[in-house]
């Protein structure tokens, strides 16, 4: 659409040389250049130079044909301006066509502002939902990890729980199996004491003449061959407890799992250390 270039005749019949001392350009030259340059296109500077025409020489018209430039170079809030400038214009001054064209354009660009408007609500409000989500899933995923690290962390405490049970109950099956051990030997020993009695004791019975002394000869030796046989039997039990006892693999390394014997009450037992 072209401008409505329908300028006063002072703008038009001004002399050159009037303009020249004021220090300005001839508003009408100013108008032909704002039509050049709506005309090729470039909208905003058209609108620019006929406000300079404008500002020289102010004409009801030019403020329609800013209105229109500022429209065509899409800044809407410039042209809806100048639109409701020209409305507002008196009776007198404003074109009846024109001003019903730009009531017609004012609420026009008013719907689409208002439509842009709610467009950059909606996206702000959009931008601000995925914010919000992302903000929230950022902070789940940091509680998520801080829970992995609490959960890391009472593993690793029940792991160190365990690795310390596993080495009390190697220590103590080796104390206990080294106790039995030594009980074993004393065992032992206090039977081939008792033992080598019984046989003194066998030796004197064989030599003794009169009945008393038999007796009495015969009672030792019962009674020596008895803790004799006791010392051997606790002996040899003791022994077989300390080799079942005695773990049989060294001590238990992170991550082991080691069925063994229970040191106390029946049944297994299971050494877990990691």
């Amino acid at each position: 659409m072209r401008l409505v270039l329908l300028v006063s005749m002072a703008l038009v019949l001004a002399s050159p040389a009037a303009w020249a001392q004021k220090g300005s350009k001839n508003p009408a030259a100013l108008v032909k250049e704002g039509e050049r340059l709506y005309g090729a296109g470039k909208y905003r500077e058209a609108a620019e130079v006929l406000k300079k025409a404008q500002e020289a020489q102010p004409n009801p018209k030019l403020i329609y044909n800013i209105a229109r430039a500022y429209e065509r170079a899409g800044d809407l809030r410039e042209a809806l301006s100048y639109y409701q400038q020209y409305v507002g214009l008196k009776t007198e001054e404003a074109d009846p066509q024109l001003l019903k064209k730009s009531a017609i354009a004012s609420d026009q660009i008013r719907v689409l502002l208002e439509k842009e408007e709610k467009t950059a609500a909606a996206a702000e409000a959009e931008r601000k939902r995925l914010q919000d989500e992302a903000e929230a899933a950022r902070k789940k995923a940091e509680e998520e990890q801080a829970t992995a690290r609490r959960a890391e962390e009472a593993v690793r405490q029940q792991q160190a729980a365990e690795q310390e049970r596993a080495m009390v109950s190697y220590k103590r099956s080796r104390l206990v199996a080294f106790g039995l051990g030594g009980l074993s030997a004393a065992s032992v020993g206090a039977g081939i004491f008792f033992g080598l009695q019984a046989r003194d004791a066998r030796k004197t019975f064989d030599k003794a003449t009169n009945v008393e002394s038999k007796q009495t000869a015969a009672d030792d030796t019962r009674s020596k061959a008895l803790l004799a046989d006791i010392g051997f039997g606790v002996g040899i039990a003791a022994a077989i407890g300390a080799f079942v006892v005695y773990p049989k693999e060294g001590p238990p390394a992170e991550g082991e799992v080691r069925m063994t014997l229970a040191p106390r009450g029946a049944g297994a037992g299971v050494e877990v250390s990691f």
